[in-house]
């Protein structure tokens, strides 16, 4: 069956993912349309040469197109994947140093933190005219997303966009399979059920593949065995906080130190960051600033594509994964289109989705990032139980700052961003949240018309 597919935010390689997924079925995407689309011209060109090469060695009947008009690639159109950031490296810096004139520090300041809320600030706006567009171009399309802060953005889609959403991570999926390659296994050997919020998600069971019985206990003395739970290593994922996590609380937090803490204000003391050998977001973002050619002034299309080409190799040439294109690491939005087409029932080990009773003691109607099964054109989630107290009060935490900072974003309600800023974890007084949303609200005015 073809479709007609738009990629907003063309620029990221998740592009890329996406069109070799299309590629490995092309039974299923047989004629199919993917639409580029980027604000960013030289992006634009860039990635489209990627794709149809891609597109080109598979031999898939699979047209590539590209513009940077977003409305003319929306009409008509049967899915629509997100996966965009304007300005991400600059605004990121931003999103981290206006709260440390303030004396709040965060180690990540992406999904969590006054940071994150800047963030989905941004980019729920966005995604305000997406949708408007979508309301009145592809009103029966699916918006499939890539973007962060995805909790915040999914809880605007769910709640006020009008438009059917569905929220990707390959957080779970992905750090399962290199927890079990670092224990020495094949990635899908441990097959895990999980709960939460994205990127703070609690592990409920796992099991080997084949197996009826739990190896919880097992793969947690593993894990607390394990070298690398027990010091930062170059280019492996940091999980000695993880590991602190697990001997204090008793329940293993999927994913890694640098996404979990974000929501989590007891992470270590930035004075100890570096002893542990940890190094801030910041640190990395501000290094980059100076040396990229995109982000430290242009650059040629030859140097951005050496550029692009360097960060993959780097991105493939570290120890876990070791094969990044083992087929347990590929993205799962065209095996979902599939389904949809099908009717073949298809199970998520991680979605984010409205919780409906997957998780007992979190609200009805909360975005979590819990397991789902794709049945009867809809993505439905697993039930897995309630999570243990303090889980539940960390999640539920969050919970109410994304539904907060979503209302006051659509609504263009200052004091109800206070009012968000003000229960982060970070933020340790009013005066902290009214100086820090001011800042936020003057630096961005141009982003955020609503207010």
């Amino acid at each position: 069956m073809s479709y007609k597919i738009v990629m907003i935010g063309a620029g990221s390689f998740f592009t890329d993912a996406i069109t070799a997924e299309l590629c490995r079925t092309p039974e299923a995407f047989a004629g199919t349309t993917f639409t580029l689309v980027d604000v960013d011209p030289q992006s634009l060109d860039l990635s489209q040469a990627r794709n149809r090469a891609i597109v080109e060695k598979s031999g898939a009947d699979i047209q590539i197109e590209a513009t940077t008009e977003r409305r003319k690639a929306l009409e008509g159109c049967d899915y629509v994947i997100c996966s965009f950031d304007r300005a991400r490296v600059p605004t990121w810096i931003t999103d981290n140093e206006i709260p440390e004139s303030f004396g709040v520090e965060q180690f990540m300041g992406e999904n969590g933190g006054p940071g994150g809320q800047a963030h989905a600030l941004r980019n729920i706006t966005v995604f305000m005219g997406i949708c408007a567009d979508m309301r009145e171009l592809c009103p029966d399309a699916w918006i499939m997303n890539f973007t962060n802060p995805m909790s915040f953005v999914m809880t605007y889609l769910n709640r006020y966009s009008g438009i059917k959403a569905l929220g990707f991570c390959h957080q779970v999926h992905g750090s399962l399979g290199v927890v079990s390659e670092m224990l020495g296994f094949e990635p899908g050997e441990l097959q895990a059920i999980t709960a939460g919020i994205n990127h703070m998600n609690w592990l409920i069971d796992v099991r080997h593949r084949g197996s009826g019985e739990s190896c919880m206990d097992e793969v947690m003395e593993q894990i607390r065995q394990s070298k690398w739970w027990k010091k930062v290593y170059p280019s492996v994922p940091e999980q000695v906080f993880t590991l602190d996590m697990l001997n204090t609380f008793g329940l293993y937090p999927v994913g890694y130190d640098n996404h979990i803490c974000e929501y989590l204000p007891f992470f270590y003391d930035r004075s100890t960051w570096e002893a542990k050998g940890y190094t801030a977001r910041l640190t990395e973002l501000q290094k980059e600033m100076q040396e990229k050619k995109r982000w430290a002034g242009g650059g040629t299309d030859e140097e951005l594509a050496v550029e692009q080409t360097k960060a993959r190799s780097e991105f493939y040439n570290v120890p876990f994964p070791k094969d990044g294109n083992h087929p347990w690491y590929r993205e799962s939005p065209t095996a979902v289109m599939e389904a949809f087409a099908t009717n073949k029932t298809l199970f998520l080990d991680a979605i984010i989705i409205p919780n409906h009773g997957a998780v007992d003691n979190l609200p009805y109607d909360a975005i979590l990032d819990i397991p789902g099964v794709v049945v009867n054109g809809e993505v439905r989630g697993v039930h897995v139980g309630p999570l243990p107290t303090f889980a539940m009060e960390l999640c539920r935490r969050q919970i109410t700052i994304h539904e907060l900072l979503v209302e006051a974003c659509v609504e263009g309600d200052r004091t109800k961003l206070v009012q968000s800023m003000a229960l982060d974890p970070y933020v340790r007084s009013l005066d902290q949240a009214r100086k820090i949303t001011d800042a936020f609200l003057k630096h961005y005015k141009d982003d955020l018309p609503q207010f």
